[in-house]
C-alpha cells in the first residue's frame, strides 16, 4: 500500500469442520463485489493448527470504507449475506497501519510462504502504551532468517475487538518456529501486559481476488 488506502480484517472463530463451508460462501461472496470500484485485494487465511483460537482471517484493502459500503450495496451480496452462518462468530474492523518491518536481502520470499496473525485485545487507550513493547519485540525478529515482512494494523473504532492486529509473513512454518524459539528473540515476561492478551496463530493463503 502506497497511499492512503484502508484495510479490512475479520476474524472468524468457527468449528473446523465448517471452514471448507465458510470459505466457500467467503469466496462467492467476495467474487460478487472483487470488481467494484476501489476495491483492491483480498485474501483468506486458514489456520494451520486447528486448536488455535482464530479459524480464518479474511484481509482486504479498500480505496475507503465509502467505497465499501457501496459495493455492499449490490443485491446479490446483500442476498448471500442474508444467508450468513450462525456457527461462525466474526470479529471484524477497519483498521490503518500502524508500524512495518520488511526484509532487505536476508529471506529468499519465493513461494507462497506463511502467515503469522497475532490479535490483541487491549483498551483503545492503552495502544500507545503498548506499542513499544510490541516494536521491541518485532524489530529483532525482523532480522531472522526466513521473514518477509510484518505490518502491524491499529483499529480506527475504539470498540473493535481486536484493537491491534499484526500480520507478517515468513517463507515457512520452520523458519517462524526457528525465530519464535530463538532465546535471544524472546520477550521477557515483562513485555506482556496483563491488560493485552493475544490470539497468535499460523495461517496459510487459502483464496485471494
Amino acid at each position: 500500500m502506497t497511499d492512503n488506502g484502508i484495510t479490512l480484517i475479520d476474524a472468524w472463530e468457527l468449528p473446523e469442520d465448517r471452514m471448507d463451508e465458510s470459505i466457500a460462501r467467503w469466496r462467492e461472496r467476495v467474487g460478487l463485489i472483487h470488481t467494484a470500484p476501489g476495491f483492491r485485494d483480498a485474501r483468506l487465511h486458514r489456520r494451520l493448527h486447528p486448536e488455535s483460537r482464530l479459524g480464518l482471517i479474511n484481509v482486504a484493502h479498500w480505496d475507503s470504507i465509502e467505497a465499501r459500503d457501496e459495493a455492499l450495496a449490490n443485491p446479490g451480496f446483500t442476498a448471500s449475506a442474508a444467508t450468513a452462518a450462525d456457527y461462525a462468530t466474526v470479529h471484524g474492523g477497519w483498521y490503518q497501519v500502524a508500524a512495518e518491518f520488511r526484509t532487505a536481502g536476508n529471506s529468499s520470499g519465493e513461494g507462497p510462504g506463511i502467515t503469522f496473525v497475532n490479535a490483541y485485545e487491549l483498551p483503545a487507550e492503552r495502544i500507545d502504551e503498548f506499542l513499544p513493547r510490541w516494536l521491541a519485540h518485532a524489530e529483532p525478529m525482523s532480522k531472522a532468517p526466513g521473514f518477509r515482512d510484518n505490518r502491524l494494523h491499529r483499529a480506527m473504532d475504539p470498540d473493535t475487538r481486536f484493537q491491534l492486529v499484526s500480520i507478517a509473513h515468513w517463507d515457512s512454518p520452520e523458519a517462524w518456529r526457528t525465530a519464535d524459539n530463538d532465546p535471544r528473540l524472546q520477550q521477557p515476561p515483562s513485555a506482556s501486559p496483563d491488560y493485552a492478551a493475544a490470539s497468535p496463530s499460523l495461517f496459510r493463503v487459502v483464496v485471494e481476488f
